[in-house]
């Protein structure tokens, strides 16, 4: 679970910026459910604010810590950009929570290099335990001093380089981002139109509770279909095993077939996009999403959002962060749950709404009409 994020010099964040989920005293029980901490999230703000560079954040530490040894060359730029390709140095730091043990990594760095890799965990006071200064590990406790062995490179996380030679010690540390999903946020950003339906058709047809899950949704957000199966067939030219959706309807007690490329935009969202929602109740993992309500209809997304919230549902504690453009969601998420993203003089900044001193935001008062009025901020400047 993450508890803090945020980064310095890093894509359109100039001067950096902190998001936040842990919860004050002031928050309502409503909303905490007795809490520290948030399990939803809301980024909005007019386009291109830097809200999706916000998600660039969780969603590039993921891929490098676990995947940069096997992925990258020893001479390869490391694939984030700092502020307008300044040469100073960008720093990135999460804080996640574990088993009740706080958990703090930070990583300093440029394009070509790391210049530090700090790991702290915190139970009842912070202590570092695995420091990387360039390439040579200065601190490390317990059974982390068999990282002592590993031979580190410029431009590959010492998480990943400890993966690669099977080291036992570094599994539960790579376990916190590997909690980390974010399936449509690359370094260039917003990729929905990527999502490879076949791949997650298998993830459907090896999952049975997964797709269920998935078919119950879809049947409330398409009261016509009757019911989703999924067909195995090989490939004629490459001889590979393919995953099909096929969507069956019934007219005057007859069945009709539907295929995927014939269903809805808001449909093939949801087919693709529904599995990882699963995934994320079942494992307690927090799941980043760039504007999840795209092609879907505002009275789907209250529905999207309670998976999250609802306790009984979300019993494992797995958290929804997402950016969006839609102002209807924002009564149901409350001013705690939601933070602003602007940009003055080409440069993001960002705050949560609880964040705004006054009385302009009060538990008792809709959001979104002072939002549209431009009190709030994160508007376009039209």
């Amino acid at each position: 679970m993450i508890l803090e994020f945020g980064a310095k010099n890093y894509y359109s964040f100039k001067e950096g910026f902190e998001v936040n989920l842990r919860l004050n005293k002031s928050c309502p029980e409503l909303i905490s459910k007795n809490k520290d901490y948030v399990n939803l999230l809301s980024l909005q703000g007019a386009n291109a604010s830097g809200k999706t560079n916000v998600l660039k954040v969780l969603s590039f530490i993921n891929y490098f810590t676990l995947h940069s040894f096997s992925s990258m060359k020893p001479d390869e730029l490391i694939p984030f950009h700092s502020y307008f390709n300044n040469n100073e140095t960008t720093e990135i730091f999460l804080i996640f929570l574990s088993d009740g043990i706080e958990y703090t990594y930070e990583i300093t760095l440029t394009s070509e290099k790391i210049i530090s890799e700090i790991i702290y965990k915190k139970n009842k006071r912070s202590q570092q335990i695995i420091k990387r200064i360039n390439n040579k590990l200065e601190v490390t406790v317990g059974s982390f001093k068999e990282l002592k062995s590993i031979k580190l490179r410029d431009n590959v996380s010492l998480i990943s380089t400890a993966l690669q030679y099977e080291l036992d010690s570094i599994e539960v540390i790579a376990n916190l981002f590997r909690d980390i999903l974010a399936p449509n946020v690359s370094e260039e950003g917003l990729h929905s139109e990527n999502w490879n339906y076949k791949e997650i058709s298998q993830l459907y047809f090896d999952d049975k509770e997964v797709f269920n899950f998935v078919k119950k949704i879809l049947k409330k957000a398409d009261n016509g279909i009757n019911d989703i199966k999924i067909v195995k067939k090989e490939n004629d030219d490459t001889g590979e095993i393919e995953y099909f959706p096929v969507f069956i309807y019934k007219i005057n007690k007859d069945k009709h077939i539907l295929k995927y490329y014939e269903q809805s935009s808001g449909i093939k969202s949801l087919y693709t996009q529904l599995g990882f929602y699963k995934l994320s109740l079942l494992a307690g993992s927090t799941l980043i999403l760039d504007e999840f309500d795209i092609n879907l209809h505002p009275d789907l997304l209250p529905m999207l959002v309670n998976l999250f919230e609802d306790e009984k549902i979300n019993s494992n504690n797995g958290q929804l962060i997402f950016t969006s453009h839609n102002d209807a969601i924002m009564n149901k998420l409350s001013k705690y749950r939601i933070v602003l993203v602007n940009k003055k003089d080409n440069e993001s900044y960002l705050y949560r709404l609880d964040e705004i001193p006054g009385d302009i935001l009060r538990n008792d008062r809709q959001i979104s009409p002072i939002y549209n009025s431009g009190k709030l901020g994160g508007k376009p400047e039209l």
